[in-house]
C-alpha cells in the first residue's frame, strides 16, 4: 500500500498556478517584460557632434602633429594629373579635394596631420550624408580596385603618369568600410617620383569617417589603419550621448 505523503490542497493549487503562469510566459501569452529592446539606427551627426568626434594626433603615435597649411606641392599637382578613365579621375579629383563620397554632407568636421620623418600627411573628416548618399559613397569606393587596376596619366607638365589602386585591409569597424592605396609613378628630368597615398572610410549609419595618408615618402598602412579603428570607437561613443576625452 502506497503511504507517500499527499500535499495539502493549498500547495497543490498553488503548485497548479505557478506551472500555468510558467507555461504562459514561455508560450509569450500576455504582455511581459522579457521582450527584447529594439536598438534604434543611428541617426545623423551634428556639426558639434561630428567635431567631438575627430580623433587627435595622440591616436596615431607619437610620430605624427597637427598639420598646418594646405597639400604638399608635387603631391597636388600629381593629383592634378589627368587620367585616361573617368572613374580614375574622379578618383583624383576627390582625393585633391577631401572630398571622398563626393557629395555636400549635412554636417562635417575635419583634421590634418603630419609625419615629418615620412614626410606625410594625413587629412581625416567626420560627417554625415543621407543614407543612400553614405552608401552610393562606400560603394563607388570599392569599385576602384577592379576600375583602376592599372591607368595612366598626364601632369600639368606633360609627364605620363603610371597609376594603380589596390584594396587594402582595415580593422573591423562601424557598419562598412573599405580602403585602398593609389600609386602615381612618374619621371620628371630624368629623376622618378612616386607618390603612395592610402584612401579609407568608415560608415555608421549616414555617418562617414574618410581618411586620406601618404605622400611622396610612402604610406603607412598601419597609421590609415590606426586612425579608422580609434576614429571608429569615437565615433560610436559620440553618437550614443557620450563625449569622449581628448
Amino acid at each position: 500500500m502506497d503511504r507517500s505523503p499527499s500535499l495539502p490542497r493549498c500547495a497543490a493549487t498553488a503548485l497548479a498556478a505557478g506551472i500555468l503562469m510558467t507555461t504562459a510566459a514561455c508560450s509569450g501569452g500576455g504582455s511581459s517584460g522579457s521582450a527584447t529592446k529594439s536598438t534604434s539606427p543611428p541617426g545623423k551627426l551634428t556639426g558639434s557632434q561630428a567635431q567631438a568626434a575627430l580623433i587627435s594626433p595622440s591616436a596615431l603615435g607619437a610620430q605624427w602633429n597637427p598639420a598646418s597649411g594646405g597639400g604638399t606641392g608635387r603631391q597636388d599637382t600629381l593629383l592634378q594629373s589627368k587620367a585616361n578613365k573617368p572613374n580614375c579621375q574622379t578618383l583624383l579629383d576627390r582625393l585633391r579635394s577631401g572630398n571622398l563620397m563626393g557629395v555636400t554632407p549635412t554636417a562635417k568636421a575635419g583634421e590634418a596631420f603630419t609625419e615629418p620623418s615620412r614626410n606625410a600627411r594625413m587629412t581625416y573628416q567626420v560627417a554625415s550624408y543621407s543614407q543612400a548618399d553614405a552608401d552610393k559613397g562606400m560603394a563607388w569606393l570599392k569599385t576602384l580596385p577592379n576600375v583602376c587596376d592599372g591607368f595612366t596619366a598626364v601632369d600639368g607638365s606633360g609627364n605620363k603618369v603610371i597609376a594603380q589602386v589596390v584594396q587594402t585591409s582595415l580593422p573591423k569597424a562601424g557598419d562598412d568600410r573599405f580602403g585602398v592605396r593609389l600609386s602615381m609613378v612618374t619621371t620628371v628630368q630624368g629623376l622618378k617620383t612616386t607618390l603612395a597615398l592610402e584612401a579609407a572610410a568608415a560608415r555608421i549609419g549616414p555617418n562617414v569617417i574618410s581618411v586620406t595618408n601618404g605622400g611622396l615618402g610612402g604610406a603607412g598602412h598601419a597609421a590609415t589603419q590606426q586612425a579608422i579603428q580609434s576614429g571608429g570607437q569615437r565615433l560610436q561613443k559620440v553618437l550614443s550621448g557620450q563625449t569622449p576625452p581628448g
